[in-house]
């Protein structure tokens, strides 16, 4: 007996197979293009996403010497707030576009004026920014009106996979929460917004919980993809929601730490949290009566990329040379530099900044660089950085009351010990590893996928069962309050940068 987990990400889609104690029995990812037709401009087709979810799924049936009828549940987990249009017919009426498009700041500007930022903040538990689906939609109605005027229904990116593999229109509450049409505390569309906006009602998919069925892999996906007709498909939920799951972030007090390309903060709250500032999201939760606050920073693991691409060139050689990772080997540099890079601090905004401070506008920044520093002073600054960034999103979310007695990290960033200790010391909580089979997207969405085929009783004992934490990173209190002293000045340098951001941008 096995689940299945599909996560339809931003480079392409992973599928796992794992049993019911969650142990991982294979896997398979296939990636597909990334279109750019103008700066800034993101889309992708959505039939490439399920061309590659059917290679996906029957190699990882393959890999796991599994056939249909072994797996007893199916999981969707997607990036958010992509845009998916279908005609009346059920076709695709454009690429779609994607979570980190920059085009829509008009559009975004022009939904807070019409709805008002108050009652956006009231029903959508946000203040509205760019990113979010509606402000997608109104762009196209915008500059390609041909293509709104023939919009029968619209779906999040791994809602067309579900499409296809069940026939079914339909979403769930964690992905919806990102569309700006979900009233978040009521866990349903939005009784005012999609008039506010022009938008029929009728063009939203249907809703449903993330471990609820939301429908059955049909006779077409059989034929796509070897799965038994009949077999379950559960709501599934957002990438964010879903890693959570994996991770066993179910109940309050517990937070994921994800250093990815971009990094994200999620903890779990019995009630809707919302934050004047806007300093984070709130979103519906994949477990029932639950919700989330979710803080996203835009480059994390993005910024340690970029110095390896731009900067670290004598470094890649040098791993080359020694046969082993560049990532090691600037460890390795960074371990040199003491605590706080000699008072080196990093603003890691190089593809703007969403939380806590939501500006398209800001850039990256050395700050307090002098003739003394040297290379490792300059990479831990980064990975120092974007922990400060980290730390400036919790703060906001401890303001609330949320608590964080434990934080558990995953992503490539996580991979780091030296990143780990710096998080731990900076945010001064103990941060827990994974266990290998433990987190991702693709293992929450096959859990909540045991949950829908009736395997686990709940998402909690779904995770109870299968979640394993790893080894704990300790904070040092020492280091703690040097870099608590630290980061008083890195507070500062946002707003006080703020308007030479927006000068720079209008230049």
């Amino acid at each position: 007996m096995s689940l299945l987990g599909i996560d339809v990400g931003t480079t392409g889609v992973k599928t796992v197979l794992i049993d019911e104690k969650g142990s991982l029995r294979a896997e398979a990812t296939r990636a597909y293009p990334l279109h750019s037709p103008a700066p800034g401009w993101f889309e992708q087709d959505p039939e490439d996403w399920w061309a590659a979810t059917v290679e996906a799924i029957r190699q990882v049936l393959k890999n796991g010497g599994a056939a249909g009828h072994d797996i007893k549940g199916v999981g969707l987990s997607g990036m958010y707030h992509g845009l998916v249009m279908l005609d009346q017919q059920g076709r695709v009426l454009r690429r779609s576009i994607l979570w980190n498009d920059q085009r829509t700041a008009r559009q975004s500007a022009l939904i807070v004026e019409k709805v008002g930022r108050e009652r956006l903040r009231r029903i959508c538990a946000t203040g509205g920014a760019p990113y979010f689906t509606a402000c997608k939609l109104q762009w196209v109605r915008d500059n390609e009106p041909s293509i709104f005027d023939r919009v029968a229904r619209i779906m999040l990116p791994k809602d067309y996979v579900r499409f296809r593999l069940t026939g079914e229109y339909c979403t769930d509450v964690t992905d919806a929460s990102g569309t700006l049409f979900l009233d978040v505390a009521k866990r349903n569309w939005s009784e005012e917004i999609p008039g506010l906006l022009g938008v029929p009602r009728s063009i939203l998919p249907n809703l449903v919980e993330s471990a609820a069925v939301s429908g059955q892999v049909s006779a077409a996906g059989r034929a796509a993809t070897g799965l038994l007709p009949g077999t379950p498909v559960a709501g599934g939920g957002g990438d964010q929601a879903c890693a959570a799951v994996g991770m066993g972030i179910v109940r309050e007090g517990v937070a994921s730490l994800s250093i990815g390309t971009s990094g994200v903060i999620y903890a779990a709250t019995g009630a809707p949290k919302t934050d004047s500032e806007g300093r984070f999201d709130t979103f519906c939760h994949a477990v029932p009566d639950t919700w989330c606050v979710l803080a996203c920073i835009n480059a994390a693991a993005g910024s340690h990329q970029w110095y390896q691409d731009k900067i670290a060139i004598w470094e890649r050689a040098e791993a080359e040379r020694r046969g082993t990772t560049i990532f090691a080997v600037l460890d390795e540099l960074a371990a040199r530099a003491p605590v706080g890079s000699g008072k080196l601090l990093f603003l890691p905004y190089l593809a703007g900044e969403r939380h806590p401070h939501t500006d398209t506008d800001a850039r990256g920044v050395w700050f307090g660089l002098h003739a003394g520093h040297g290379r490792e002073h300059l990479i831990r600054s980064v990975l120092e950085g974007v922990a400060f960034c980290f730390r400036d999103c919790l703060e906001a979310m401890k303001s609330h009351g949320i608590p964080m007695r434990e934080i558990r990290a995953t992503g490539g960033g996580a991979r780091s010990p030296l990143w780990l200790e710096i998080m731990a010391n900076v945010t001064g909580q103990e941060i827990l590893t994974m266990q290998a089979d433990s987190g991702g997207a693709s293992f929450g969405a096959a859990l909540l996928g045991g949950v829908a085929a009736g395997v686990f009783q709940d998402v909690e004992q779904a995770c109870d069962a299968t979640v394993a934490t790893g080894t704990a990173v300790h904070c040092d209190g020492t280091k703690a309050a040097e870099y608590g002293s630290l980061f008083e000045v890195f507070q500062s340098l946002y707003p006080a940068l703020r308007e030479s951001y927006r000068l720079l941008g209008a230049s």
